[in-house]
């Protein structure tokens, strides 16, 4: 995969597509809703004291279980525990799009509730502009290509490069600025030329000084291409 590649699939993540998503069918919901019984029903089988006394006296317990008031409190307690999940995954949900670009509306649109109330529900989802994703950056030196990326879960940049010689290196997200990040990653392209590129000397115009990829053969003029 190339630099330009990378570049690209960057830039589609981030960016928020209108719709984001479809009404659901009323199979759909239906799925979804039995999905969510069953697992629930699961775990109050699961951890429910009758239907353990029952397994541990003759390996399985009778379906009478499920109407006894006790068992009812152990699926009250497993829906508990499920709520909790889905309100980790929403907060998580909210923060990912907020911080893609999504607005309190959109959030609040697809959670059912107003801009101001998803605001309050979750006030760190949608960051200032400051702390959105920094865009990617592209490097080109000594023939090859490389996109300098921000890593918004370390605040940190890395780059993808692609040399002209055709190695390919991806560095880890390890530095303060995009600067440092280019810097590096033009070390990298430099280490990985071909040495038969064909250019010519800005200052001279000198031809054919393939076998010197960093400087004019003739006057000894560093390439700047």
């Amino acid at each position: 995969m190339t630099a330009d590649s990378w570049t690209d699939i960057w830039a589609d993540v981030n960016t928020i597509r209108t719709p984001a998503y479809s009404e659901p069918t009323e199979d759909d919901v239906i799925a979804l809703q039995d999905a969510v019984a069953e697992a629930a029903d699961a775990m109050a089988w699961q951890i429910s004291e009758r239907a353990r006394a029952h397994r541990a006296a003759d390996g399985q317990a009778p379906d009478r279980v499920v109407l006894s008031g006790d068992y009812q409190l152990a699926l009250l307690y497993s829906l508990r525990q499920m709520t909790a999940v889905v309100e980790k995954r929403a907060a998580a949900a909210a923060k990912v799009a907020g911080h893609q670009g999504a607005s309190y509306t959109r959030i609040g649109e697809a959670w059912g509730i107003s801009r101001q109330s998803a605001r309050v529900k979750w006030p760190d989802a949608v960051p200032s502009r400051a702390d959105l994703p920094q865009p990617p950056v592209t490097v080109q030196h000594a023939g090859g290509t490389a996109a300098v990326l921000h890593h918004q879960a370390t605040d940190h940049w890395m780059f993808t490069a692609v040399a002209s010689d055709g190695t390919h290196h991806t560095s880890a997200p390890d530095y303060p600025t995009s600067a440092a990040a280019a810097d590096d990653a033009k070390a990298r392209l430099a280490e990985h030329t071909t040495s038969t590129v064909a250019w010519t000397c800005a200052h001279c115009e000198a031809e054919k000084s393939d076998a010197h990829p960093f400087s004019c053969a003739f006057c000894n003029t560093r390439r700047t291409d």
